[in-house]
């Protein structure tokens, strides 16, 4: 089912896409365009891209994978909620939501939906973040609602990472060295190893060995593909602010069948 209308549906949403992956930002420009009819602004494949895009465009609705090659994303969409407080964000991403969802939230985005789910629930979840609400499945809307109930038997588990820390945890998993990290952070190895010691007074693992094991045994369970079969949970809206719209539609943005890849066929994210 569609949203109800809002004053935004009253006129056509301008929408920029921003993803690395060619195959996904065909596919959700095929979904903006023939499925939705919405105004597609043009297609990012990094983040430079993206700033000069939203800078250039202002548009209602970015769909991004924040997670452009090791970057981080949290911070992407930190700095981007900042600058374009107007536009709303929606993380389109293959990253596990039991981890990031919640994170990609506190950031500055609307919604968070993962690239296992389906054509329909991508819609709805645009559909919910342009109807001015935030976007998470039943599953994490549910775990939200369980963490304020039980917080007071959470507070003896073992602290959370910060974002900073589970990126570093991430890439430490991925196989990078304290130097390779350190320049995909912007900060020095030193800091690199400040972060290694806490996530393991965090995670108590003993030694930087172990540290290590357990980076790679996370990482490899947290990007895992949902497998051929497997149920999809279907996407809920959790009221939040009113959506307050972008400016006009810029009229640099391509409308229905005017974008270059209008005629390719549709393809599965």
């Amino acid at each position: 089912m569609r949203a109800p209308p809002t004053a935004l549906s009253l006129r056509q949403p301008s929408v920029v896409i921003a993803d690395d992956s060619t195959v996904a930002r065909e596919g959700l420009a095929t979904i903006i365009r023939r499925d939705l009819g919405y105004s597609l602004c043009k297609l990012a494949k990094d983040q430079q891209t993206t700033s000069e895009l939203m800078e250039k465009h202002q548009p209602d609705l970015l769909l991004i994978e924040p997670f452009f090659g090791n970057h981080d994303g949290i911070f992407l969409l930190k700095e981007l909620s900042a600058r374009f407080p107007r536009t709303r964000l929606l993380a389109v991403s293959r990253h596990p939501e039991e981890i990031y969802a919640e994170r990609a939230l506190r950031a500055g985005a609307s919604g968070y939906w993962m690239k296992t789910g389906t054509r329909e629930e991508l819609i709805h979840a645009i559909d919910t973040v342009l109807a001015g609400e935030l976007y998470v499945s039943p599953r994490i809307a549910m775990r939200a609602v369980h963490e304020v109930v039980d917080r007071r038997a959470k507070d003896h588990t073992a602290p959370k990472l910060t974002d900073r820390e589970l990126h570093v945890f991430a890439l430490r998993g991925a196989g990078l060295g304290t130097s390779r990290i350190a320049k995909e952070l912007g900060i020095s190895p030193r800091t690199v190893e400040t972060y290694c010691e806490h996530i393991k007074l965090k995670l108590g693992y003993r030694d930087a060995d172990a540290l290590h094991k357990g980076a790679q045994e996370w990482f490899q369970l947290s990007h895992q593909q949902v497998a051929p079969g497997k149920p999809r949970i279907t996407q809920s809206g959790i009221k939040s602010t009113k959506y307050q719209g972008a400016s006009a539609i810029n009229d640099n943005c391509a409308t229905r069948g005017e974008a270059d890849e209008d005629s390719r066929p549709t393809v599965i994210l």
